[in-house]
């Protein structure tokens, strides 16, 4: 083997290759006997097949495979003698194949090399909230508002939109496995989203006692499989109807969620608004850190994991914006290539703390992580564990422990401010619009490049006991 030329252009290098012919011979040769050795032909014994023979028989596979493996492990010894950590794969591509031997191009592009800085001078606010009694009072009425007195229709009214019925369900097709195919005494609220619509469109202007024969078409990728794709026919009979009322601020509402009584359900408010808000400083502190730290480094990226990286957040915010009802403009696009150098710098360095501190992740974190992430939506668990359980996904959750992980040990070697705010200003910090979005009239806290979003509201932090 013999490097011809080298090219290097910031983190790309590009190396043309020349493997002689006796090199080539000699993987052919080495194969050869290997694809004898199991060839299977009457008249001769197992391995026994002549060299020749096996030649005519299989020699054009085993020429392009014999170039392939040495071009293959060739391109691994000059990444290994060149001492380069690669980005992603490299790209070999032959070029030429004569007499000489196989000429062949190896691009590579590195991972950046850089020195870690020193965070000692760092400085992060820490917000405190003071809980005031209005912050209280704001928790328990967004529950009291959401949480249904049901008064049972004595005068058999028409049902409508909201109101809550109790049912007889059968279902006249074996689509789904059921005992007798039959749910007595289902309650249905009328206009619950979760529930697919024409399953309750039906029923309004019904009164107690009606009888509703109805058909419900299910989507192919509907949760339930047994479900899915078909359509199913229901026989439903109303037996009750309760219209929705709202519940007196007293102990009474307290003990239906729950509670022994109002106090106790202000205690609990006021335990879970601080714990919110606990949570929301430490997200903001993260945060906060991790844009110091982004700040502090200007290195080159690999251009490969630029591209991959970039298509996906443009494909995230894309969606945002069509979900926000916003067009996606050339401004846009740019700040999200702005948001992928940010991300991907700060993963290398991150990664190099990491290495520096020696901060794992185990194995038992990612899976309890997914765990976590199952369990959130019970439906599709299996489905959830098939696709973090593959390389790139559950890649993704070990690095997100690890950005964690590395983080709060970061967290334990700053000076930290206390500054108090209010429960509404905290919440304000911890929001994560994109500022793009936003028209120039409104005002949002600017913050690090994230693709991804999540809101927290301390005024309507639920203390409903499950």
């Amino acid at each position: 083997m013999e490097i011809l030329s080298k090219v290097v252009n910031g983190l790309e290098r590009c190396y043309s290759v020349l493997i002689s012919k006796k090199e080539l011979d000699a993987v052919v040769a080495e194969k050869l006997k290997e694809t004898a050795k199991g060839i299977r032909i009457d008249g001769f014994r197992p391995g026994k097949v002549p060299l020749d023979l096996a030649l005519r028989m299989h020699g054009d596979t085993i020429l392009s495979e014999s170039k392939k493996q040495l071009v293959d492990n060739v391109s691994k010894e000059i990444i290994k003698d060149e001492k380069l950590v690669i980005s992603l794969n490299y790209m070999a591509d032959l070029t030429k194949d004569d007499e000489n031997g196989l000429e062949f191009s190896l691009r590579i592009e590195a991972v950046p090399s850089f020195e870690l800085k020193d965070i000692s001078n760092i400085e992060i606010k820490k917000h405190i909230v003071r809980i005031t009694d209005d912050d209280i009072h704001k928790t328990i009425e967004a529950i009291r508002k959401k949480h249904k007195k049901w008064i049972e229709d004595k005068d058999s009214l028409a049902i409508e939109k909201g109101h809550k019925v109790v049912v007889d369900l059968k279902l006249q097709t074996t689509a789904r496995k059921l005992k007798n195919n039959k749910i007595n005494d289902l309650e249905i609220v009328v206009g619950d989203e979760t529930i697919v619509a024409d399953f309750w469109t039906h029923i309004i202007g019904a009164k107690v006692g009606d009888t509703k024969e109805f058909s419900v078409e299910y989507s192919e990728d509907f949760f339930d499989k047994n479900l899915a794709g078909k359509n199913v026919k229901y026989n439903m009979t109303i037996k009750k109807v309760f219209i929705p009322a709202e519940y007196e601020l007293d102990d009474d509402f307290a003990q239906s969620v729950g509670y022994e009584n109002l106090e106790k359900l202000r205690e609990s408010a006021k335990s879970r608004l601080a714990s919110t808000h606990e949570r929301m400083t430490k997200d903001i502190m993260r945060r906060d850190l991790l844009d110091k730290i982004s700040d502090m480094y200007d290195f080159d990226i690999p251009k490969n994991l630029m591209e991959i990286e970039n298509k996906e957040i443009i494909r995230q915010i894309k969606e945002e914006s069509k979900r926000l009802g916003k067009e996606f403009t050339p401004h846009i696009q740019e700040e999200c290539h702005k948001i992928t150098a940010k991300k991907i710098r700060l993963g290398f360095v991150i990664s190099e703390i990491a290495k520096k501190e020696k901060i794992h992740v185990t194995n038992n974190e990612v899976t309890q992580s997914i765990s976590n992430i199952a369990a959130m939506y019970p439906e599709r668990a299996k489905e959830i564990w098939k696709i973090y359980t593959r390389g790139s996904a559950a890649s993704a959750v070990a690095n997100s422990i690890l950005e964690k992980k590395v983080v709060e040990f970061l967290l334990s070697k700053i000076k930290t401010n206390e500054v108090e705010c209010s429960a509404v200003e905290l919440v304000a910090l911890d929001e994560e619009p994109f500022d793009f979005f936003k028209d120039k009239s409104e005002k949002v806290v600017k913050k690090s490049g994230r693709a991804s979003k999540s809101k927290n509201s301390s005024s309507d932090a639920g203390v409903e006991n499950e």
